[in-house]
């Protein structure tokens, strides 16, 4: 089953930031071998500031967002931004920082070696779930790059830099779709056209993330049957509700229910948050932040949970820059970037851009949770019944689940299904 894709381009009229994110959640079986993801306290506690630039990202898309769904990648987003820190100086490089959540005092070779660890280790956490992350990097080969900014990318983030001649000419387009078909299972095939790009792009910087997995415990396709959705604005649709009732990890107040969904192997999750009625999701997200998010998590106990969640394939799409700029990257998008460690060269970047698919069905989703801070239980109590209906717009969260780091967030207001 594909379950999520996720692309965004950045274009400047010195440079281009080029991301793709695909996010798969499908019914095969992963290919990688075992590993522990292993930080240390300082590192956990930048998997914590980060989920916060993952909460920010979502929640000033949804405060001007008239589309009733939003998709984002904030692990792709932070990463090729984590990319551009080493090309960056001054107050360009604390503005990034702050954003992303790392404090003006981390050393970028401590932001460098947490990028490193999450390409190393996320791909191989589990037999069960197959992710993997590629970076690359082309620049215009009269554009003179600055060694130490292509060995920083090349040794923290694997990605090797190529040089084109330019970036109109078709072959060069054609070798940067390649590479997003090659690292997304083809399902991004063209992500780049000559729309985007001119004489005056110098360089590109990609990230591409996939990820498929299946859950833990699949949803009985004959289960799945028409029932009624109510939008933000009171829309009623017909949806395709897939139902199961099983032992959940979950939590409850006064405005929101909260589940857990483990995606085989254990090492992911979907968290499926649903505000009370009358509550909306958009304004219940913009009052949540890591630390909050991990208190529901922490609290969350063992019941027997009749779940309804509709199945669906959607797409989004959104410009990102005034986004990155309201949360306070300012300087990158204008004259007053300083890329001095990327080139002598003045250079900016003008748009960030994304596109986003994400299919969900019986057989699987995304998936992340933080395990340190969840209370085991043996079994759930008879009386810990409840019902969650997910009938209205509700947040769609996919995190790793050893330390908790986000890899995509959602609102889902629309859901519609399409083979």
């Amino acid at each position: 089953m594909r379950n999520i894709l996720f692309s965004g381009v950045v274009l400047g009229l010195c440079a281009i930031l080029f991301c793709l994110i695909m996010f798969v959640s499908c019914s095969g079986n992963g290919v990688t071998q075992p590993k522990r993801l292993q930080f240390t306290p300082a590192e956990q506690q930048l998997v914590q500031d980060c989920n916060d630039f993952s909460f920010n990202l979502l929640a000033q898309t949804a405060s001007d967002e008239q589309q009733e769904n939003i998709i984002l990648s904030p692990l792709s987003a932070s990463m090729l931004l984590g990319m551009l820190m080493n090309g960056a100086d001054g107050e360009t490089l604390r503005q990034i920082q702050q954003v992303v959540g790392f404090d003006d005092n981390t050393p970028l070779s401590d932001i460098n070696a947490y990028y490193r660890q999450l390409i190393d280790a996320l791909p191989a956490l589990d037999t069960e779930t197959r992710l993997s992350l590629a970076n690359g990097i082309w620049v215009k080969e009269t554009f003179p790059v600055k060694t130490d900014f292509v060995n920083a990318v090349k040794q923290n983030f694997y990605a090797e830099a190529k040089n084109v001649p330019t970036f109109t000419d078709n072959k060069v387009q054609d070798e940067i779709n390649r590479f997003a078909a090659q690292h997304t299972n083809n399902l991004i095939k063209k992500v780049i056209d000559p729309g985007m790009v001119s004489e005056e792009t110098v360089m590109a910087l990609v990230n591409a993330l996939y990820f498929k997995a299946k859950w833990m415990d699949s949803f009985k396709k004959s289960d799945t049957r028409p029932q009624t959705f109510t939008t933000a604005a009171g829309k009623q649709l017909e949806v395709q509700m897939m139902h199961r009732t099983d032992e959940l990890r979950y939590n409850e107040a006064d405005d929101y229910q909260f589940v857990e969904l483990p995606y085989k192997g254990g090492k992911y999750c979907a968290d499926i948050l649903l505000p009370a009625k009358g509550i909306d999701a958009r304004q219940w997200i913009s009052d949540i932040d890591a630390e909050q998010w991990q208190q529901i998590i922490a609290n969350t106990f063992y019941a027997e949970v009749e779940l309804a969640l509709p199945k669906f394939t959607l797409r989004y799409k959104r410009n990102l820059t005034d986004d990155l700029q309201a949360l306070g990257i300012t300087d990158a998008f204008g004259f007053n970037a300083n890329f001095a460690n990327l080139s002598d060269v003045p250079t900016f970047v003008s748009l960030i851009h994304q596109h986003t698919f994400m299919q969900v069905d019986e057989e699987g989703t995304e998936a992340a949770v933080t395990i340190g801070l969840t209370k085991e239980a043996a079994a759930p109590d008879p009386a810990f019944h409840r019902t969650f209906i997910a009938d209205r717009p509700f947040i769609f969260i996919i995190r790793e689940r050893d330390y908790g780091t986000i890899l995509f967030t959602a609102i889902i207001g629309h859901p519609a299904w399409e083979k």
